[in-house]
């Protein structure tokens, strides 16, 4: 994982040093602590969006050439006493001047605290300071930075930050209560990692990890319909959302000027007061890493983003999607984080298909619906999330009547419609999920960038969701007679539709081989650290190419016929061929002279079979 840095140095020459990936060692001036005291100096470093690090001036641009530090040192364990965690830095500020590293004791890297004024008015002027080296059980930093605040803090900045110190549950709930105003900038807003210092690392310098607080979102669609160009006509909303959607039925308002989906996200619109605390040591992969608690000013229970989706014609690449934005790389939208969300996102859209071989050809899909499980929903600070969807040929939603609501009346499952939702975390750890809409949602994740969809040696977990009740549904056993959930390798590119045609007794001239080590697992390990409960099944792809994970509800079972070289004519009957692919179809037979002509190669159906029910998701891996 990359990571960005502030150094706090104890040094009392200045001496350059490098660093090597996460880690940076301080070096002392070779004295002891009886013979020199050695003051505490700051450098700093800064995330960007883009996964890429930030020093020297580049950094303190992003930080708006100033940060806050709050420093505590312990004589004996932390107990958040007087005497057991005094404070040494009251909020105090480090400004940024290019070219003036060395100059004062106290500025080894071009960052000065001393003589400045501190973010809560005591001081008023900032001395230097020193490691005390009675303090046995350490020191423990914190620091955060806003071009929303004063120096000192003003009533009229749009960001105000208050350093909490009196809860005595946890060491990891000291941490800020943060007032934002609706025009505060959510994306300037940076917290660093609780950093605790041991005595015996009082002579090397301390890595401060800097997070923005908040998190991003942006929304794309492309289409994959052969044949045919696809156009959103509308997205359904419940009008007003009150309260967390319980089902799709409560979508019922088309609304043409934004991308909406019903989802439970913080206010923007309203000032909001938010806590930042820390993971605690429970993952050691997170621990002491800034976090937000749930807010006190709200929610939004429709999210909309971007309106210059409808009418327009989609991208046929998930790679060059057509942006709700309207823009060529699509712009995220500033979002609080909400890492408590149970809400699953839910989507239901109307859209056109217009053949493109110059007939005019026009079908309209109506109630299209798919789910994203909450556990794909839940935005991180520092996270910047894209959820894609793909239209493709295979779905629910119809091209008959629908109700009241927009709901499908007439039979569901319009042969050309899949949805696909990728989501991915594009700033410090990488996360993407795709969700595939027909009669359920399928959700599939692996940890890795996006190059189309995903790549070999690297597991794969996927997740469907009844889209009746929201829920995850668990599979049952993979390989037996009683499995509903199984991943088959394919010979070649195919469809979904393709695939359920391979699968229903119409064959598309696809091998499809059932994939080895596929297993049924409870959780997640998701690139952020986290591992969520959510049944999910599965498999690591070994080799580029093509899979398909099928889930089945109903289980094709093929009609039998039987060849009528003996039998007699019947016009009531319905007579069958046998292609050269092996599939049967029917045929007109007007008389018995036809059928005396054509017996030997016409069939009777004597069972019916079942039509079989499938969930299916192809899914690309390179």
């Amino acid at each position: 994982m990359k990571k960005s840095f502030l150094f706090l140095a104890a040094i009392g020459a200045i001496t350059l040093t490098s660093c090597s990936n996460d880690d940076f060692v301080g070096q002392g001036p070779g004295t002891t602590p009886a013979e020199k005291s050695e003051a505490i100096v700051f450098s700093g470093g800064a995330t960007k969006q883009t996964r890429a690090d930030l020093y020297g001036g580049a950094a303190a641009t992003k930080l708006g050439n100033k940060f806050v530090v709050y420093g505590t040192k312990h004589t004996t364990a932390e107990d958040k006493t007087a005497d057991n965690d005094a404070v040494v830095f009251n909020n105090f500020q480090v400004g940024y001047t290019a070219n003036t590293a060395g100059t004062t004791e106290s500025n080894s890297s071009d960052w000065e605290y001393v003589g400045k004024q501190a973010y809560d008015a005591t001081p008023t002027s900032q001395a230097i300071k020193y490691w005390d080296y009675s303090a046995a059980q350490g020191y423990t930093f914190y620091a955060f930075s806003s071009s929303d605040i004063s120096y000192p803090a003003n009533a009229s900045d749009k960001v105000s930050v208050t350093k909490v110190t009196t809860d005595e549950t946890s060491l990891y709930n000291k941490g800020y209560a943060v007032t934002v105003k609706p025009e505060a900038t959510l994306n300037n807003l940076y917290f660093s990692d609780r950093v605790p210092v041991a005595k015996a690392d009082y002579d090397k310098t301390v890595s401060f990890t800097f997070r923005n607080i908040g998190a991003k979102v942006r929304v794309g669609f492309y289409e994959t319909i052969p044949g045919y160009t696809v156009k959103i006509d509308k997205f359904y909303v419940k009008n007003p959302a009150e309260a967390a959607i319980t089902n799709f039925a409560e979508m019922n308002t088309g609304k043409t000027d934004y991308f909406y989906a019903s989802l439970q996200n913080v206010k923007r619109n309203v000032a909001q007061t938010l806590n930042v605390t820390y993971y605690d040591d429970t993952d050691e992969t997170i621990e002491n890493r800034p976090k937000l608690t749930q807010p006190t000013g709200g929610y939004y229970y429709t999210l909309a983003l971007g309106n210059q989706i409808i009418g327009k014609t989609l991208g046929t690449s998930a790679n060059a999607p057509t942006w709700t934005d309207g823009s060529i790389s699509g712009d995220y939208t500033p979002v609080y984080p909400f890492e408590e969300n149970t809400n699953p996102m839910l989507v239901k859209l109307d859209f056109t298909m217009t053949a493109d071989d110059g007939s005019g050809d026009v079908i309209k899909v109506r109630g299209a619906r798919a789910i994203v499980p909450a556990e794909y929903v839940k935005w991180k600070s520092n996270f910047a999330y894209t959820y894609i969807f793909k239209i493709s040929d295979k779905s629910n939603g119809t091209t008959g009547e629908v109700d009241t609501n927009g709901d499908p009346t007439d039979p569901e499952g319009l042969k050309p419609i899949t949805f696909d939702a990728i989501v991915v975390d594009v700033t410090e750890e990488l996360q993407q999920t795709i969700t595939s809409v027909s009669t359920n949602s399928i959700t599939t994740y692996a940890e890795g960038a996006i190059v189309n969809e995903y790549n070999t040696g690297k597991p794969i977990y996927v997740a469907i969701s009844d889209n009746s009740t929201h829920s995850v549904i668990t599979p049952s056993a993979i390989g037996d007679a009683n499995g509903n959930a199984q991943v088959y390798s394919l010979d070649k590119a195919a469809t979904e539709a393709e695939v359920l045609g391979q699968l229903t007794g119409s064959p598309m001239g696809i091998t499809m081989t059932a994939v080895s080590g596929t297993s049924i697992e409870g959780n997640v390990p998701l690139a952020d650290g986290t591992t969520p409960a959510i049944a999910n099944v599965k498999f690591t792809p070994s080799a580029e190419g093509y899979y398909a994970y099928v889930y089945t509800t109903t289980k094709y079972v093929a009609p039998t016929y039987a060849v009528q070289t003996s039998g007699t004519y019947n016009s009531s009957n319905t007579y069958y061929m046998l292609s050269g692919s092996g599939a049967y179809y029917a045929v007109s037979v007007p008389n018995e002279a036809a059928f005396t002509a054509n017996k030997a190669s016409l069939y009777l159906k004597t069972e019916a079979g079942t039509a079989g029910v499938y969930d299916i998701k192809v899914i690309k891996v390179q």
